[in-house]
């Protein structure tokens, strides 16, 4: 779970952003009950201050993050965390996540709700950004679950006997979560589909598929400032994963995945000593900028159906955005995701066998 089971003192909530993300709440709920897909509430509280008493209500807490070491007596942040700092376990990562299924309650990093929600100059308008992220945490609470993220980074401890590394890595290869964060996906852009194109996600100077497409540009720009933020703060510090994990050419030739997939695995089950961190698991549940990209992939499709007839010629300006942002953003995502997808599948193939240090050196 990605925050303390306790509620957050309140000194750590931050309300500046509280009504904003109970309205895009109420209104990512709105879509899914005309889905036919009823959430298990009826209501929002953001930030309460009272305790959940068995009502049909979502609580939940936007918390402001602090580093591990700079928290008071009574878990108030004495400051923002530095870009170097660890973060401390009452901060949120990962964006927002359902944190108890049972009692229906969300938690939000106040950094990702500003990341997600903000729109410079446009404060009339509601960033799609912002409702995909909450929108797949509500797609949790309907399968009735927590959310997935664990960071992308596993530890294993080399000294561990060889049998017990071995069931380490075939658990990272369990698809069985996968299935369960795909469909919290589907949900969420059957969500947006229906949303993007009606206020306030419309873009009212745009025609109705420019207005799509600036939308598709809100979640490529939100995902390249939370990837910015979030890896500086939480990942760029730590220790690198094992070297198989780092691609060097793109695309990257088949023999060269198999090489990298077995020095991985012959280095996990053969050696003594040490520790290997690895991020077979966060391939499958890939961190939060990569999957808003793909949400936005899939929503191009949508566009491209849509009316142009009204607001073309406003429309250009963000055509040429498009053009210029997609493959920026793109490009690498892709090619990165597809080699580190190959190698996993290779790694998963192996360890699954019936002889994975068959050609161990």
């Amino acid at each position: 779970m990605a925050a303390s089971a306790d509620a957050p003192p309140r000194c750590r909530l931050d309300d500046r952003d509280a009504a904003l993300v109970g309205r895009t709440l109420k209104g990512a709920a709105a879509g899914y009950a005309a889905l036919g897909r009823p959430l298990p509430f009826d209501d929002v509280a953001v930030n309460p201050t009272t305790p959940a008493h068995g009502e049909r209500v979502l609580r939940v807490f936007v918390v402001k993050d602090a580093a591990k070491d700079g928290t008071s007596k009574d878990g108030c942040a004495k400051a923002a965390p530095g870009r170097d700092d660890v973060l401390d376990e009452r901060s949120v990562r990962g964006g927002c996540v359902v944190t108890a299924a049972d009692r229906l309650e969300l938690r939000c990093s106040s950094a990702a709700v500003r990341v997600f929600g903000e729109m410079k100059g446009r404060p009339d308008r509601a960033n799609p950004a912002l409702l995909y992220v909450l929108a797949h945490e509500l797609g949790h609470i309907s399968q009735g679950r927590l959310g997935e993220y664990a960071g992308r980074l596993e530890r294993i401890d080399l000294a561990k006997p060889a049998d017990e590394k071995l069931n380490q890595l075939r658990s990272s290869c369990e698809p069985a979560n996968v299935k369960l964060e795909a469909a919290a996906d589907a949900m969420s852009i059957e969500v947006l589909k229906a949303l993007v194109p009606k206020p306030p996600y419309r873009e009212p100077a745009f025609s109705e598929q420019g207005s799509v497409y600036w939308a598709v540009d809100q979640l490529y720009l939100a995902a390249n400032a939370w990837q910015s933020a979030a890896m500086t703060r939480e990942f760029m510090s730590q220790p690198k994963p094992h070297a198989s994990f780092i691609a060097t050419e793109f695309p990257t030739p088949p023999p060269v995945i198999d090489s990298n997939a077995r020095k991985f695995v012959c280095d996990v089950l053969t050696q003594k000593k040490g520790v290997v961190l690895y991020p077979l698991r966060a391939i499958d549940h890939p961190p939060l900028e990569q999957r808003m990209r793909a949400v936005a992939e899939a929503l191009k499709p949508i566009a491209a159906k849509l009316p142009k007839s009204d607001g073309t010629q406003q429309f250009q300006s963000i055509a040429v955005l498009q053009e210029q942002l997609s493959p920026i953003f793109a490009t690498l995502y892709r090619a990165n995701g597809v080699y580190l997808e190959s190698l996993r599948r290779n790694i998963c193939t192996r360890v699954n066998g019936e002889t994975p240090v068959a050609e161990c050196r």
